[in-house]
């Protein structure tokens, strides 16, 4: 297995989560014990890049289904982790890298959400992933339900999809105190405090106010180090999904 960690983050492309991206990539930095190599996925207009061109306007999110063509972006080789951009990290992420598969192409948590399996968090064995995978990215780009489709095949099927502890993506942190979080999901967008702007939905209070100044406090500790988020490599693409 590769020591180099190769994740790949979802996210928005005009800069609408460089918050949240810059605690996201300090928090990951600061608690791995092994080499991260971080892609960041995200809409563009460029023609040469690999993730032009995908029919989104199904998404629930600007990045919801990039997550299948990963593997092929990998060459089917090794793994590769996925996960979205709204989280925050406490745990050395070398562990979930290391997890034992069991020979199945994905793992995920349980959750009841989309039918079994909570995919925000997706550990990708991409050459298990080749075996199942009956659609190429070349075709994918172009089927604006492929992201539902795939969520179909594969949530609540425990033969595909090996199962990790839920705190690898705690979800609105749930019942567990910050000191004892592995990896914070802001799973409800309506929620989020950085308020990004490509949700259309009607914005709320998070129901837990010391995620919230946490959240603030680590903002300010990823800036101090360098971290700001990432910004739009392309000229950015008109944003056409409208949240979960």
């Amino acid at each position: 297995m590769s020591d180099v960690i190769r994740m790949f983050i979802g996210t928005s492309s005009c800069g609408e989560d460089n918050p949240i991206e810059a605690i996201y990539e300090y928090s990951l930095r600061k608690n791995c014990s092994q080499e991260l190599d971080i892609v960041w996925m995200k809409q563009t207009n460029d023609p040469t890049s690999f993730w032009h061109g995908f029919r989104s306007y199904n998404w629930p999110t600007p990045f919801s289904g990039y997550r299948w063509a990963i593997a092929e972006y990998c060459n089917f080789e090794g793994r590769a982790l996925y996960t979205d951009c709204d989280m925050i990290n406490f745990k050395d992420i070398a562990e979930l890298w290391n997890t034992d598969m069991q020979g199945k192409p994905l793992a995920a948590r349980k959750g009841t959400r989309f039918g079994g399996h909570e995919f925000c968090v997706t550990l990708i064995d991409c050459a298990a992933f080749k075996k199942v995978a009956d659609v190429p990215v070349s075709r994918q780009r172009g089927l604006d339900t492929y992201h539902q489709r795939c969520i179909a095949q594969f949530s609540g099927n425990d033969n595909l999809v090996h199962e990790i502890d839920p705190r690898w993506n705690c979800l609105d942190g749930e019942d567990y105190m910050i000191e004892d979080l592995w990896h914070l999901h802001w799973t409800n967008m309506a929620t989020q405090p950085w308020r990004p702007g490509w949700f259309t939905g009607v914005p709320g209070e998070h129901p837990r106010a010391d995620l919230v100044e946490m959240f603030e406090d680590m903002l300010i500790a990823a800036n101090d180090a360098g971290y700001n988020g990432q910004v739009a490599e392309y000229p950015p693409v008109e944003t056409i999904c409208i949240g979960k």
